[in-house]
């Protein structure tokens, strides 16, 4: 089974909230009142542009990255560094144009040179860029010579050639997405000062708006303007402040008396328990306290191969019926979610306001589908153990399961923490019949923002557990991936409602919600949330 999406949730999670920045305002001669100050719980993340894979990391490399094309626009690729493009071959060759104009911030010039040296340390085996699988994928974007390279057999991607200011990129075979692939912070423009096979861990040149100046890991990152970088085409993002200081493993219980107190100009790890009198104070999304939906979907998961839902639709829509989602979302505190029952978050382009399956319990309608097909009544459920709200998760399923005709003796629970429990479920021979608490960001975290086949995909791939066999549901998924823009985004949207009604693969529950509490000098006209990676534009806020 793959694990790209399942663990992209835990990302989310352990990456900290989102938007972490901090405090200590005074690195590079900056005003004190031009630099954004945040607070973060949590540890400190990798800032190397083709290691990290964390939230807080991708939102810090949206101000300090150039890429091919970007997701600023929500469900649309904006050219960036690159003019334009060209395919040929049948759609296997692709040539990119890079503009004029981009500099690193140590002044020297971006070149077609610039984005083939981040494809070959992506690659590179040594230093195991979670990036590699986007690009080395049979199954998806596979650009000729990657996988040797990851393999360790070269040093350089042979698919990828760089002239001046010409990028060449052949694939081994046609990929729609891969446009989409390369507007991931992997793949941004990467300097040849970097090390080819080491991570680097302190600051290094960047091409964006602004440049990583200090890291002292879990105590403070910052990243200040470029001052190479200067508005022109492709280059026209708004960059409003001098830059920003990220403060790590501050006290989550402290944080908002903090960003109150003007001490911190943002919160993104807010507890529970002070949620609600937040919205009473600010209200939500109107001053001070936000809420947006994250690109994730919390599910229960089908074992799809063992007896008990293997060909078993009756049972998998009557479990559908039988939950309630209301209670389930509830278990994660005030909003940290709300009831969903299909696989498109409502920020994917495509996703559907229709829901096919209620946010109430229907025990009647579930029971009824039930009858006869519960295949002796037993049934072991995998879950979290770790924490507060899994546990709390598994309890209100349970419950659901003892209403819809399951015996309370008949129910095997079994606990795992962390991301143990995907490992757990998609090996062979997994007694797990269900899985709670599971957090799905589709096929690649960012890029899957664009892409919704991510989401829809993992339910009807032969090779996992999770999948359901049908032709024709597959043969429809492969005909919406043949497709581009909004066309692909309408026929996956309307595939995900029809399959999850059709054929309930899984039990879509509830979206992921983050809060977030911003200082009075935060302008909040200013805020800009960017749904591909689950936060706002740094450049474009303004503070009072």
């Amino acid at each position: 089974m793959r694990r790209k999406g399942w663990l992209a949730l835990a990302m989310l999670v352990t990456g900290a909230g989102l938007l972490a920045a901090a405090h200590l305002a005074g690195a590079a001669g900056a005003k004190s009142d031009e630099i954004i100050r945040v607070g973060n719980a949590g540890a400190s993340v990798q800032i190397d542009p083709q290691v990290a894979y964390l939230t807080t990391a991708w939102w810090l490399e949206d101000a300090t990255a150039a890429k091919l094309y970007d997701l600023s626009v929500p469900g649309a690729l904006v050219p960036q560094a690159a003019s334009g493009f060209t395919v040929a071959n049948g759609g296997r060759t692709y040539t990119f144009t890079i503009r004029k104009g981009f500099r690193f911030s140590d002044g020297a010039s971006v070149t077609a040179k610039s984005f083939a040296y981040a494809i070959d340390r992506v690659a590179n085996k040594e230093l195991a860029s979670p990036g590699a699988q986007f690009i080395t994928d049979p199954n998806g974007v596979d650009i000729v010579g990657a996988a040797r390279v990851n393999d360790g057999e070269a040093q350089h991607v042979s698919g990828v050639v760089a002239k001046g200011r010409k990028l060449v990129i052949r694939l081994v075979k046609p990929d729609p997405n891969f446009v989409a692939t390369l507007s991931m912070p992997f793949f941004q423009a990467t300097s040849t000062t970097l090390p080819l096979t080491q991570e680097v861990l302190g600051p290094y040149p960047s091409a964006g708006r602004y440049a990583f100046t200090h890291n002292d890991i879990n105590v403070l990152t910052s990243i200040r303007r470029n001052p190479f970088w200067t508005k022109g085409p492709g280059r026209a993002a708004p960059r409003r402040q001098e830059g920003l200081d990220l403060v790590w493993n501050q006290n989550q219980d402290t944080l908002v008396a903090q960003v109150q107190a003007g001490e911190f100009d943002e919160d993104a790890d807010i507890p529970a328990a002070q949620r609600q009198a937040l919205a009473d104070q600010y209200g939500v999304n109107k001053s001070r306290f936000w809420v947006k939906a994250q690109p994730c979907i919390g599910l229960l998961v089908f074992n799809n191969r063992n007896r008990l839902f293997k060909r078993n639709v009756r049972l998998r829509q009557a479990v559908n019926f039988a939950v309630d989602r209301t209670d389930y979302a509830a278990a994660g505190g005030p909003f940290a979610g709300r009831s969903w029952s299909h696989l498109l978050p409502p920020v994917v382009p495509g996703s559907s306001s229709k829901q096919p399956y209620p946010s109430h319990s229907n025990i009647v309608k579930a029971k009824r589908l039930a009858r006869g097909h519960l295949r002796g009544g037993k049934i072991t459920v995998y879950y979290r153990s770790s924490g507060t709200i899994s546990p709390a998760e598994a309890e209100v399923v349970r419950d659901d399961l003892i209403r819809l005709g399951f015996k309370p003796e008949h129910i095997t629970m079994k606990g795992f923490t962390g991301g143990s429990i995907y490992t757990a479920m998609g090996a062979h021979g997994s007694d797990a019949d269900m899985g709670v608490s599971w957090g799905f960001c589709g096929d690649s975290f960012g890029a899957n923002v664009l892409d919704s086949a991510g989401f829809v995909g993992e339910f009807l791939d032969p090779t996992s557990p999770l999948a359901v066999n049908n032709a024709r549901y597959r043969s429809r998924f492969l005909a919406a991936k043949r497709l581009r823009g909004r066309a692909r985004s309408r026929a996956v949207g309307k595939l995900d409602v029809d399959l999850m009604r059709d054929l309930a693969p899984a039990a879509a529950m509830r979206t992921y919600d983050s809060q977030f509490l911003f200082s009075a000098r935060v302008d909040p006209g200013s805020l800009r949330y960017q749904p591909a990676f689950g936060n706002w534009s740094i450049g474009a806020l303004v503070l009072k």
